[in-house]
């Protein structure tokens, strides 16, 4: 969320991110160099993250409730939304005027997600906004007095500024938007000396193993939760740990310039749209693919096929607004010595580690031949 063009709603920072076009521009330029994906064999079910593990393959009952539409496939016959060709209508179209594509974006404008251990030292993150030194929020205060960011830690570059923390021993997690280091030191629980850091938004859950999948908004009416929907960084990032397995078991999260004003539909608590139209798709659609489309017998990359068979198992939420469709993937920050997605043996298997345009995670490569018009609405409680 783009502090320069956000919203405040009832203590909510919304943004319409309008720097995302300019983003856009220079990303495909460079051919998203930073967030080539592959998809490589499966291996064995998701395991307990290790300590010093970077990534994480998202669990039911530990990384969001086992009852969770988060870990709850769609069914082969789900009912459909009956504008249900015309919001895909919609969805092609914005394709068609942003960039004539659909990427995976996993940069400056994706959250690194940072998994720290038992014994993490934690330490203060302020409630302050660097743009407006006068605002500060106890209710938010009191839930990032005690956050534990690991040495290294780093939010992605992007206006946004935002990162995950999470603690799997505790099922605590933490979302930051605008975070920025304020310039003055601190000390950790452990008695260290580090950076002081403040957050402009975001929130935090107690126990991740019994949340529904969204941020609940508190009897104060608190918007909590970076996301302009107020559902979770982590319910619908492609982690790098899943797409080092190949399979995506969870909802994919993406993003589209123009989205429904005042109107959301479920698992969504909220939106920023701004387009006062019934023919625009409210946040938190939930696109998939029949079930009956055998993504085996296309012609499609293997990362495309991964992308499509998650889609059509899970679906495709809409979660916030953007310059352009795109999908979350994770972001790999600092916490890798080359690129897990485009370098040497990385996750895309590039020609010489090499992010050249082969490689690009687009609909004009390696998400080339998904049959992106086949794709449906499915129906779902809305705000009205």
């Amino acid at each position: 969320m783009d502090s320069a063009s956000a919203h405040i709603v009832s203590g909510l920072a919304i943004a319409t991110w309008d720097d995302w076009t300019m983003r856009l521009v220079a990303s495909m330029a460079v051919g998203f160099a930073a967030i080539a994906l592959k998809c490589i064999l499966p291996s064995e079910a998701a395991g307990p993250p290790s300590p010093g593990d970077n990534s994480i393959v998202i669990a039911p009952g530990r990384e969001f409730a086992a009852t969770s539409y988060v870990h709850k496939p769609l069914s082969a016959d789900a009912p459909l939304d009956p504008k249900s060709r015309l919001l895909v209508a919609e969805l092609l179209a914005q394709v068609k005027q942003y960039y004539g594509t659909i990427a995976v974006g996993s940069g400056d404008y994706s959250p690194p997600i940072f998994i720290v251990g038992p014994d993490q030292p934690t330490v203060r993150v302020l409630a302050k906004r660097g743009w407006d030194p006068s605002w500060s929020l106890p209710a938010l205060q009191q839930k990032w007095l005690a956050a534990p960011l690991p040495s290294g830690f780093e939010p992605a570059h992007g206006s946004d500024k935002e990162a995950v923390v999470y603690q799997p021993s505790t099922g605590r997690y933490w979302e930051f938007w605008a975070m920025e280091r304020t310039g003055e030191k601190i000390r950790d629980s452990a008695g260290r000396e580090v950076d002081e850091w403040r957050a402009g938004w975001g929130g935090a859950i107690d126990d991740l193993s019994r949340n529904e999948g969204y941020f609940q908004t508190p009897p104060e009416g608190y918007k909590f939760g970076a996301t302009a929907t107020g559902l979770p960084y982590l319910a619908g990032v492609m982690t790098i740990k899943e797409q080092q397995r190949g399979v995506i078991e969870h909802p994919l999260h993406f993003a589209i310039p123009k989205v429904r004003k005042a109107v959301w539909s479920f698992p969504a608590q909220r939106t920023d749209g701004l387009v006062d139209d019934p023919l625009a798709i409210p946040e938190g659609a939930t696109f998939r693919f029949p079930a009956n489309l055998d993504f085996d017998a296309m012609d499609l990359q293997p990362y495309g096929r991964m992308v499509a068979k998650a889609i059509q198992k899970y679906g495709m939420i809409l979660r916030d607004t953007a310059g352009a469709v795109v999908i979350y993937a994770e972001n790999p920050s600092n916490h890798y010595a080359s690129d897990p997605y485009s370098g040497p043996g990385g996750i895309l298997d590039c020609p010489n580690g090499a992010p050249v345009q082969a490689c690009w995670p687009d609909s004009n490569n390696r998400l080339r031949g998904v049959p992106w018009e086949k794709l449906q609405v499915v129906q779902a409680r809305t705000s009205q």
